[in-house]
């Protein structure tokens, strides 16, 4: 009796370890459908913080709005951006050190402020240097703008082509026809040596000035005139602080949209080329929107009561040879080869 009873207490202790142990793996297997239900949870859109310094009301700010809708309606909405205008996350020059520390995703910048980083985009800001509109796309979508490409992957950015800003004008309080209407004139300058060595060459004293300081500089007389496309002049009510544009269409105001190369690269493949597309998509049709702007610009700006000289080709053609020397000048700094490369190119699809 005592040893059935003895066998009958061994089965039940077993039943209940066996009923522990059950449990225990049951637990276990919980914990790790719970982590699997965790991870599917954790697939949050990927955020790409695009900033610019440009109002919400602008073309480059319409740009920056068309690849959102782009890339979230390809991506069916596993990348979310998020827009930062009017320089919300910082100056010009903090915005571009923050893409290539990768505190910011994306960002559209004018070149003129990316070559303080990327010496050879210098290249693009050369007075006088494209003929037509149509020859700066050319060359911007083609070997051009593929070269500029493997700069930027040099210094952490991944290129995502180019905006247009117009061409770039200078107003003062008199027509600055000549190099001796520029001489003594003080001109706010964009921090960038190319632009300023420019100024300097047509006569003028060049002085940097943030953008975001440009009419208060203007208005207290710190500076005489200013550079930038119409579209600036008419933002920035800039016919309060100026009589006169003069058309001189010397350069023009490009921005090229650069990513953080790192954060670039960890997006899966499908999506990189995803962002690729929206963002082709995002140009093309942010540039057709700077055309027709352009020229609603002008009429604003005569409606305004500012003087608009259109200058004669004798007289475009003086400034060009003022300013020859700022291509022996940067010759270096862009480098020889790339600079001849680019201006045949340019030549070939001018003649064509």
């Amino acid at each position: 009796m005592r040893k059935k009873y003895g066998f009958l207490v061994s089965v039940f202790i077993l039943f209940i370890l066996l009923a522990a142990c059950g449990g225990g793996g049951s637990e276990t297997s919980q914990g790790d459908a719970g982590g699997a239900e965790e991870g599917t949870e954790s697939n949050e859109p990927i955020v790409i913080r695009y900033a610019h310094n440009q109002h919400e009301s602008t073309p480059q700010h319409e740009g920056t709005v068309l690849f959102k809708e782009k890339i979230e309606e390809l991506s069916e909405g596993r990348i979310e951006v998020q827009i930062y205008p009017n320089n919300q996350l910082g100056s010009l020059r903090e915005t571009i050190e923050s893409v290539q520390a990768g505190q910011i995703e994306l960002a559209q910048q004018p070149i003129g402020m990316i070559s303080n980083f990327v010496p050879e985009m210098t290249l693009n800001d050369l007075p006088y240097l494209f003929p037509s509109e149509e020859v700066l796309w050319a060359v911007l979508d083609g070997e051009g703008g593929e070269m500029y490409d493997s700069y930027l992957e040099n210094q952490g950015f991944v290129g995502l082509g180019y905006m247009s800003g117009g061409p770039k004008q200078f107003s003062a309080h008199k027509p600055l026809r000549t190099t001796d209407d520029f001489a003594g004139t003080s001109i706010r300058a964009m921090e960038a040596p190319i632009v300023i060595s420019t100024m300097e060459a047509l006569g003028a004293n060049p002085v940097p000035i943030a953008f975001s300081e440009l009419y208060n500089s203007l208005q207290q007389g710190v500076v005489d005139g200013q550079e930038n496309p119409n579209q600036s002049f008419v933002m920035l009510n800039l016919h309060e602080v100026q009589d006169v544009v003069t058309m001189t269409n010397h350069s023009w105001m490009i921005y090229n949209n650069i990513m953080n190369k790192d954060f670039y690269e960890s997006l899966p493949a499908d999506l990189q080329e995803l962002v690729r597309e929206a963002m082709e998509y995002a140009n093309d049709e942010q540039r057709l929107l700077m055309q027709a702007e352009e020229e609603s610009y002008i009429s604003e700006l005569e409606e305004l009561g500012t003087e608009v000289v259109q200058l004669t080709d004798e007289e475009v053609e003086a400034l060009r040879q003022a300013t020859l020397p700022v291509y022996d000048e940067f010759t270096d700094v862009i480098g020889e080869d790339l600079m001849q490369s680019i201006l045949d190119e340019i030549e070939r699809l001018d003649n064509k």
